[in-house]
C-alpha cells in the first residue's frame, strides 16, 4: 500500500512540473515570440514603393509660389507715414513703395543748423581772442607773460572743444539731411506686391503671407513661378532632382507637366502638422520641402494649391522597386520580414534585379507582391512576431490630428488635403532690403 500511495504522489509531481514548465514556456513564448508586448509595425509594399492600391504613385499636396521673393523693410528707427502701394500692385524697379514720416526729423535738422551756426560764431570768437592774446603776449613785459600764457591756453583748450563739437554737429546734420533726402524708398526690382503688413496685421489677398514673414512689404520678382511640397523623411530619398512629376489642379481637370529641382534635405519644413508616428518607436517623423518648375505657367496663380503626381513615368516603368534599407542581404541572397496569411512575421526570400542607384532600390522580381505586408528590418524585429499596422506612440505624447491626412491609404507618402500654410523659399530664394538702420 505504501509503494502504491508513493508512486501515486510521484506521477502527481511530475504533473505539476510538467504543468509549471509548459506554463513558463508558454509564457515565455506569448511575451518574447508572439505577446502583445512582441509586434512589429508593417506597411504594405505599395505604400513603401509608392504604389497606390492600383498602382497609382504617391502623390503630394502642392502651392504655387513665386521663385524669387525680395523683402523690404524700413529702417528701424524711422516711422513710415504712406505706403503708395497695396497687394497686388505691379511694379517696376525704381518706383516708390513708400515714405517715411519726416516732419520731426526737418525740425531737428533746423534746430541743429542754428546750433551749427552759434558754434561757428563763438569758435571765430575765440580764434579772434586767441590772436589778440598772442599780440599781447609778444609786447608784454616780464611779470605779465605768465599770465597771458595762462590765458591763451585756455582759451586754445576752448578752441578744441568748439571745434570738436561744431564736427559733431555738421556730422549729425548731414546725417538728418540723406535721411531728409532718403524720405522716399523705391523699389529694387520689377514685379507684383504680394504683401503690405501694417499695424493690424498683413494685406495679403493672396492668403498665405501673413505669419511666415516679418517683412514689411514683400515683392513677387519676375514671372517665374515654382510649386512647392513637402515629403517626410522616410520616404524623401523616393524624389531625386530631375524627376518628371504631374501638376493636378484641385479645382478642375488642369494638368502640368513639370521637373523637381530641388529637394531641401538641409531644413525640416515649417509645416509639421502632417507628423506622423514611425517605426513603433513612438517618434515624430520629419517633413522636408522640394521644389516643382512646371514646364509651362499658363492657368497657373500665385497661391493656387495643386496635386503633385509622381505618376509621370507611370507608362514607361511598371517595375516594383523596393527601397534597399528594407532588404537584407545574406550570402548573396536577399530576404524582407513579411506578414505571412496569419499576421506573423515570417522572413521572406526574394528575388532582386537591377539596382537604382538614383533612388537606392531594388527591382522585386519574385517573391513579393504591392499587396504584401513588410516591416523596416531593424534588430527588433524576429520571425513570430505579431505584424501589426498601427504604428506605436508615446502614451505622454498628445494625438495627433486626423482630419484628411492623405489621398491614399496611410503610408507615409500621400499628400494631405489640409491647406499647407505658404512657406517663402529659404536661403538663395529670398532677399532682403534693409533700407536705412
Amino acid at each position: 500500500m505504501k509503494k502504491k500511495r508513493k508512486g501515486r504522489i510521484t506521477v502527481v509531481v511530475i504533473v505539476l512540473v510538467l504543468l509549471l514548465l509548459g506554463g513558463g514556456a508558454y509564457w515565455f513564448y506569448r511575451h518574447s515570440f508572439g505577446g502583445e508586448e512582441s509586434a512589429a509595425y508593417v506597411q504594405s509594399v505599395a505604400a513603401v514603393t509608392g504604389m497606390g492600391g492600383v498602382g497609382m504613385k504617391a502623390q503630394y499636396n502642392g502651392v504655387v509660389e513665386a521663385k524669387n521673393v525680395i523683402e523690404v523693410n524700413p529702417s528701424a528707427n524711422m516711422t513710415v507715414k504712406e505706403c503708395y502701394v497695396s497687394a497686388g500692385s505691379k511694379v517696376n524697379e525704381g518706383d516708390p513703395l513708400f515714405c517715411y514720416d519726416v516732419d520731426d526729423l526737418k525740425l531737428s535738422h533746423t534746430q541743429i543748423l542754428i546750433d551749427i551756426t552759434g558754434a561757428e560764431n563763438g569758435l571765430r570768437t575765440n580764434r579772434d581772442q586767441l590772436e589778440s592774446l598772442e599780440k599781447r603776449l609778444k609786447k608784454a613785459k616780464e611779470k605779465d607773460r605768465y599770465a597771458i600764457e595762462l590765458e591763451i591756453q585756455t582759451v586754445e583748450l576752448e578752441i578744441r572743444k568748439a571745434e570738436f563739437d561744431l564736427r559733431d554737429k555738421r556730422q549729425k546734420a548731414d546725417e538728418m539731411q540723406k535721411l531728409i533726402d532718403a524720405s522716399k524708398v523705391f523699389s529694387p526690382v520689377s514685379g507684383t506686391i504680394r504683401s503690405v503688413r501694417d499695424n493690424s496685421g498683413s494685406d495679403d489677398p493672396f492668403g498665405f503671407g501673413g505669419d511666415d514673414s516679418n517683412a514689411y512689404i514683400t515683392i513677387i520678382a519676375g514671372s517665374d513661378f515654382c510649386v512647392k511640397g513637402t515629403v517626410n523623411e522616410q520616404t524623401v530619398h523616393t524624389l531625386y532632382v530631375g524627376m518628371p512629376v504631374l501638376l493636378r489642379s484641385r479645382v478642375n481637370d488642369d494638368v502640368f507637366r513639370g521637373t523637381i529641382y530641388r529637394v531641401d534635405t538641409d531644413a525640416v519644413a515649417k509645416d509639421q502638422s502632417g507628423v506622423y508616428y514611425d517605426g513603433g518607436m513612438g517618434e515624430r517623423a520629419s517633413k522636408y520641402a522640394f521644389y516643382v518648375e512646371p514646364e509651362s505657367i499658363e492657368g497657373l496663380m500665385i497661391g493656387q494649391h495643386v496635386i503633385i503626381d509622381l505618376n509621370a513615368e507611370q507608362t514607361q516603368s511598371t517595375a516594383l522597386m523596393l527601397p534597399a534599407a528594407f532588404l537584407i542581404e545574406e550570402n548573396g541572397n536577399y530576404y524582407v520580414w513579411a506578414a505571412n496569411a496569419n499576421d506573423r512575421i515570417e522572413k521572406r526570400r526574394v528575388e532582386v534585379g537591377a539596382f537604382d542607384e538614383m533612388t537606392e532600390s531594388y527591382e522585386i522580381l519574385s517573391g513579393l507582391t504591392a499587396k504584401d505586408r513588410i516591416a523596416f528590418p531593424d534588430e527588433t524585429v524576429h520571425a513570430g512576431m505579431r505584424a501589426t499596422e498601427t504604428a506605436f506612440t508615446d502614451p505622454n505624447e498628445q494625438p495627433m490630428p486626423e482630419d484628411g491626412d492623405s489621398f491614399l491609404p496611410d503610408n507615409g507618402m500621400s499628400g494631405s488635403f489640409e491647406e499647407p500654410a505658404f512657406d517663402l523659399p529659404e536661403e538663395d530664394f529670398v532677399d532682403t532690403v534693409d533700407f536705412g538702420g
